[in-house]
């Protein structure tokens, strides 16, 4: 569920904005990640979970942000708090245009309550 949710998330946001602006929507994201002291592991993000394109475009943010997306073009490798970080700021992005889904208000609302 959580994996179809964040596919979603990544997609419709998208899908919403020209290349242009979900490239600055990604590098806003980025930019205003506060990497908390202490270590988180190293998650991959698969094309097959927010898509080729994505991918794309968030491997350039990286390292246009010096962040090292890791060797391979199918996967970005990243801290698992920065991939929480970029798909809530996604989703925050969809619910303030108005183009969040009803599980996406859902998943928002209850991480909102921490459960």
């Amino acid at each position: 569920m959580e994996d179809e949710i964040e596919f979603k998330v990544w997609l419709s946001a998208q899908q919403a904005c020209s290349k242009v602006s979900f490239a600055r929507l990604l590098e806003e994201a980025v930019a205003s990640f506060k990497r908390a002291p202490g270590l988180d592991p190293i998650v991959r993000l698969h094309a097959s979970v927010i898509g080729a394109e994505s991918i794309r475009m968030l491997r350039d943010v990286l390292e246009r942000s010096d962040i090292d997306a890791g060797p391979f073009a199918s996967h970005v490798e990243l801290r698992s708090r920065l991939r929480m970080h970029l798909r809530d700021h996604l989703q925050s992005y969809l619910m303030k245009i108005g183009l969040a889904s009803d599980a996406m208000k859902a998943d928002q609302l209850e991480r909102d309550m921490g459960l």
